[in-house]
């Protein structure tokens, strides 16, 4: 548009529009977004705005949904929606949802724990070695994937979600990922991939999502992913990340819980963002500075 410009990302499987960047006045651009978002069939519109450029997107009627702290080098990202299709912007289980977020800052609260300092386990002048172990029992390993690991891992994930927003049941994508800016790491038992998280890095930002995360059901409740989301942080803080955070189900007791109990902030909630399961779900959100 004359005088203004926008970084978008069009999702066609989650039905929205993701703003990442834009410049000059927004009110230049809302127009054409609307527009786009009506040709395309997508119910959703999302932008991504540090704190000055914040009100802009309120002034032309979008609705701040949350925060990610720390998200731009340090500086706060603040996440505003518009819904074309006012169905999607309809919380269906928010009282649900919030009594799992008081049940998550209750507990974690009453625990009264400190976070895990970062660094305690890296190896000197180095990532997470493979075999490396945290905090786990005897029989259980963490280790960084590896390619030969990513057929297993997209079995894992097909049968762990119906649904999800990327395609992690594809082989061909976990290559594709390993080899670009996302680090995954697992727990094996007995030779056995049991349980997965990775971490999204943006190394122009200095901010890292923690996300796809998977434990089979029968490891379920043993504090695996707690102690992959404090693998992940180690590595991070050894690159140098500022910042992590994580988009979560908000229906899900486990894995909110797992990041209140590591020290993550709940910072609000994306409503119907994407398709996980049997359709679209709201999708906490947990921050945490890591220097």
């Amino acid at each position: 548009m004359p005088g203004a410009r926008a970084e978008l990302v069009i999702d066609y499987y989650n039905r929205r529009i993701k703003v990442m960047d834009f410049t000059g006045l927004f009110e230049e651009i809302s127009g054409t977004l609307e527009a786009l978002a009506e040709a395309e069939e997508m119910g959703k519109i999302i932008v991504y705005t540090p704190p000055e450029k914040g009100h802009e997107p309120k002034t032309c009627g979008y609705a701040e949904e949350g925060t990610i702290r720390g998200y731009y080098a340090g500086k706060d990202c603040h996440i505003f929606s518009s819904y074309p299709k006012n169905s999607r912007g309809i919380s269906f289980h928010k009282e649900k949802e919030d009594q799992v977020i008081k049940n998550c800052l209750r507990k974690s609260r009453g625990e009264g724990k400190n976070p895990h300092k970062l660094g305690d386990s890296l190896k000197k002048g180095g990532c997470i070695k493979q075999n490396e172990k945290i905090r786990l029992p005897e029989e259980y390993t963490l280790r960084p994937a590896v390619q030969a690991d990513a057929s297993t891992m997209a079995t894992l994930y097909s049968q762990g979600f119906q649904f999800y927003p990327t395609p992690l049941h594809m082989e061909s994508y976990l290559l594709k990922t390993m080899d670009s800016d996302v680090l995954y790491l697992l727990v094996e038992k007995q030779g056995e991939i049991v349980s997965l998280a990775s971490a999204e890095m943006d190394s122009e930002t200095g901010s890292a999502e923690i996300t796809d995360c998977l434990t089979v059901p029968s490891e379920r409740g043993k504090g695996l992913i707690k102690e992959l989301i404090i693998a992940l942080e180690k590595e991070l803080s050894y690159r140098n990340f500022l910042s992590s955070y994580t988009l979560c189900r908000a229906s899900s007791p486990g894995i909110n819980a797992a990041f209140a109990s590591q020290g993550y902030a709940y910072t609000g909630r994306l409503v119907n963002n994407c398709r996980i399961e049997r359709g679209f779900e709201d999708m906490n959100i947990w921050c945490k500075r890591l220097k």
